[in-house]
């Protein structure tokens, strides 16, 4: 809109009159005005030059993507870790397909784990030996297909809480996927002697991957720092890494940020260590493990290449996780031909 002109026609000590030309979309206004009203004029003015300005939509700003294309196959074996140590084998039979660990944070020498697809809404409390403690049910959830589990921060400032990735999807047939959100149980509730303790207060975060693909993932982190979520993708070469940035929706079903990708295949666990410097992903045959400095985000750790660590292969290793000390870190099968699976820890080096 542009004032074409105002030309002054008459005037009095009563009150003056100005013909105003006003050019929005074709349209002509005259307005004739006593003095005494001069204020409400500019006023309405104004609005007119408001209104006639082309409405914009301030769009959000497009998230950092990373493509880390460095070379992993022929990286050497690092020395900062011991080999296995066999902490022992499981002693409850129907942890047969363990697919997460988180290393609890009441006490560094208990493990909580749970099954993936087939079992139910339950996790498990083991010693770090494979001893059962207890088994806790997750009231309001499912267990569709439980890949991956983590520890970390979240809602309630100085509360840890267990997060378990609904995320596997072997047929690309589900397009929501569940992270369920709980408390840490209290692990004194814990007794072998009954089937479960039921546990409440579980949030279910739903999401979905950006235009409607569906991928299988096995992989599950939380960033101590910001309390972001991020999920690596297991099958696709490189895998992808995607990201639900703090806070998460309980209600609403969240898109996920595709984040970067990594340049391997077959991720099947991971974590981040409780202080943030630390990130380990593991693939069926290989432990890879990157350094972060304080204020770097999880795209800048991934953009460095790996350390290749301590790794001997298990029947079906998809479990891995650091005690909060980071003095090493724990894997854990699923069972295969009716082997029992063993715990194993590799201490990192004084």
């Amino acid at each position: 809109m542009f004032l074409n002109y105002i030309k002054p026609l008459a005037y009095n000590s009563q009150r003056f009159n100005y013909y105003i030309s006003v050019d929005f979309e074709s349209m002509y206004i005259i307005i004739s005005i006593y003095k005494s009203h001069l204020y409400f004029m500019i006023n309405f003015l104004l609005l007119l030059v408001f209104l006639s300005c082309e409405n914009t939509v301030s769009e959000p700003e497009k998230p950092d993507y990373f493509i880390a294309d460095y070379d992993v196959n022929n990286l050497p074996v690092s020395d900062l870790f011991e080999d296995y140590q066999a902490m022992g084998p499981l002693s409850n039979p129907a942890i047969d397909e363990a697919s997460g660990i988180a290393v609890c944070r009441q006490n560094s020498g208990f493990i909580w784990t749970h099954n993936d697809s087939g079992d139910m809404n339950r996790i498990f409390l083991i010693q770090n030996s494979g001893t059962w403690i207890g088994t806790f049910r997750l009231v309001g959830a499912g267990n569709r297909d439980w890949e991956d589990m983590a520890i970390g921060p979240g809602p309630i400032e100085g509360k840890n809480y267990l997060y378990i990735g609904e995320i596997g999807d072997n047929l690309g047939r589900y397009p929501i996927k569940y992270i369920y959100r709980l408390p840490e149980p209290d692990i004194d509730l814990a007794d072998s002697t009954v089937q479960w303790v039921d546990v409440a207060n579980v949030d279910r975060i739903p999401f979905v991957y950006p235009d409607s693909i569906m991928m299988d993932a096995e992989t599950l982190l939380v960033d101590p720092w910001t309390k972001d979520i991020y999920i690596i993708t297991k099958r696709e070469f490189p895998v992808t890494v995607y990201k639900l940035p703090y806070p998460q929706s309980t209600v609403d079903t969240t898109v996920a940020i595709k984040y970067g990708t990594l340049p391997f295949t077959t991720a099947t666990a991971g974590d981040i260590s409780a202080d943030g410097r630390e990130i380990l992903v593991k693939t069926y045959e290989k432990v890879f493990l990157w350094s972060r400095e304080e204020g770097e985000s999880i795209a800048d750790a991934f953009m460095r290449q790996p350390l290749r660590v301590s790794y001997t292969p298990e029947m079906q290793g998809e479990a891995i996780a650091f005690p909060e000390d980071r003095s090493g870190y724990y894997t854990l099968s699923e069972s295969r031909g009716g082997v029992t699976p063993v715990v194993y820890f590799y201490k990192r080096k004084e």
